[in-house]
């Protein structure tokens, strides 16, 4: 029987790719031979305009329900090329999602103010907004929305979603620097504004970045103040990736993981995708 699933992602590059394959590949097909998924990673642009190399790439998962494979199928699932799933608990991420809705897993980082001054003195870059309804109006949107999403995991439909998907792609443009979500902000305004969205289990994109910030803010170095020399930033490189940190760090990776349906390694964080154990673990074989 023909599977009427598929997970789709996009890995543009030689490195992303190369990551993507050996990382993920394995990951997802036995996720997706447990649940009856087909798995897509497109390799090239959707787009190959001008306009769409002035932009990041990660806008172009707004035209995936526009390829020619996705009308064989009544769901979608877009995956980030960045994500591993926990084959060992993860159920059906469609199970429970109205064919007519988008899954998607509710941010709740706004609930939390001290995660977020912590995490605004780690990114001196970010743009700050500590509301969802500022960080839709800081973008220039009607700040008349007060829930948002990370839309590297979602659930989607062809019949039902291309048309607001393509809409986004075609009708926004590019913001700034990646300090400005890329796609995210007009993505999910317009997905929550139109009602379509459906929550899902929040283990199903557990954003590491954000829970070091949250549990293990020791793990991370401490931001460089500006005009730091180079001698002294490769210093604190050093220290941070010291073999008894590391360890830590390892430690509380695989914590996270175990408690996790899908771990978004945001970034391509190559080195934190070789640290995962797959297989369930007892505490001390996530320290050696």
């Amino acid at each position: 029987m023909k599977n009427t699933k598929a997970i789709a992602t996009i890995a543009i590059g030689e490195k992303y790719y190369a990551n993507w394959k050996k990382f993920c590949e394995p990951n997802w097909k036995q996720y997706g031979d447990k649940y009856g998924f087909d798995l897509f990673c497109l390799e090239r642009p959707l787009d190959t305009s001008e306009r769409a190399r002035t932009r990041s790439m990660a806008w172009q998962k707004c035209l995936v329900l526009s390829q020619d494979f996705a009308g064989s199928y009544d769901r979608i699932v877009w995956i980030d090329s960045d994500i591993m799933f926990n084959n060992a608990c993860a159920p059906d991420i469609t199970v429970g999602v109205p064919l007519d809705k988008v899954g998607a897993v509710e941010d709740l980082t706004f609930s939390h103010l001290a995660f977020l001054k912590r995490a605004f003195k780690l990114w001196p870059e970010a743009v700050i907004n500590y509301t969802p309804q500022e960080y839709y109006s800081t973008w220039g949107l009607p700040g008349d929305c007060d829930k948002f999403f990370n839309p590297g995991v979602m659930v989607l439909s062809p019949q039902f979603h291309r048309t607001i998907l393509e809409h986004v792609y075609y009708d926004y443009e590019e913001k700034g620097g990646l300090e400005w979500h890329m796609e995210q902000r007009p993505l999910c305004y317009e997905l929550l504004k139109a009602g379509l969205v459906h929550w899902i289990d929040p283990r199903f994109n557990i954003v590491l970045e954000f829970e070091e910030i949250a549990q293990y803010p020791f793990l991370r170095p401490p931001p460089a103040p500006k005009g730091l020399r180079a001698r002294i930033k490769r210093k604190i490189q050093t220290v941070v990736q010291s073999s008894s940190l590391r360890t830590l760090r390892a430690a509380a990776l695989n914590t996270l993981f175990q408690s996790s349906f899908c771990l978004h390694f945001s970034g391509n964080r190559i080195e934190e995708m070789q640290m995962v154990r797959q297989r369930p673990t007892l505490w001390w074989d996530i320290l050696t």
